[in-house]
């Protein structure tokens, strides 16, 4: 009877334990962040009605001095009526927020570091580079990386929310913190 008692106590405290956990961590790699990328682009992405961008490949790696995410792509340029197309590599970085409506990671203020186009002149290069920060300003600003399910946010009955989120050297580290019963 006492050896009972002593299993439901011990069971009962590792409940209350878990349960009154002020803050929980969820950790997010590189590589996740890729396959949702990948998920993410790949139909390509029509532009002025007579260009295809596909975005190839994405390499993920997360910069911890400047606290963005950069990606780097292999791409591809398809000129519709001419049926021309150029190949290349295009870098674009960004900065990870949480959307607290969509319960999702969004990249925003979306910059193109690096855009090359093989075999390409500097005289098209600069048009191409203007046409891709624009590109990125409107496809990519915004767009959803990893999105929590409802569940994610429940531990037992208690709800978190996200309180802080970092990049580290694997990935992105998001704090959770529980919020107030009503």
């Amino acid at each position: 009877m006492t050896r009972g008692y002593a299993v439901v106590l011990l069971a009962a405290s590792l409940l209350v334990a878990c349960v009154s956990m002020p803050e929980r961590t969820y950790r997010l790699s590189a590589q996740q962040v890729q396959r949702k990328i990948h998920e993410r682009f790949v139909a390509p992405i029509p532009l002025l009605k007579v260009f295809q961008v596909s975005l190839l490949n994405p390499v993920v790696k997360f910069e911890q001095k400047s606290g963005r995410m950069e990606t780097r792509f292999d791409v591809k340029l398809s000129h519709t009526p001419s049926a021309k197309s150029f190949t290349g590599k295009v870098t674009v970085s960004g900065e990870l927020q949480f959307d607290a409506v969509a319960n999702a990671i969004v990249l925003n203020e979306v910059e193109v570091d690096q855009l090359s186009l093989d075999g390409e002149k500097t005289s098209y290069m600069e048009f191409a580079n203007v046409v891709a920060q624009s590109l990125a300003a409107e496809k990519l600003n915004g767009v959803s990386l990893y999105a929590f399910k409802p569940q994610d946010l429940k531990f037992g009955t208690s709800v978190y929310q996200v309180k802080a989120m970092q990049i580290i050297d694997r990935g992105l580290q998001i704090t959770f913190s529980r919020t107030a019963q009503p």
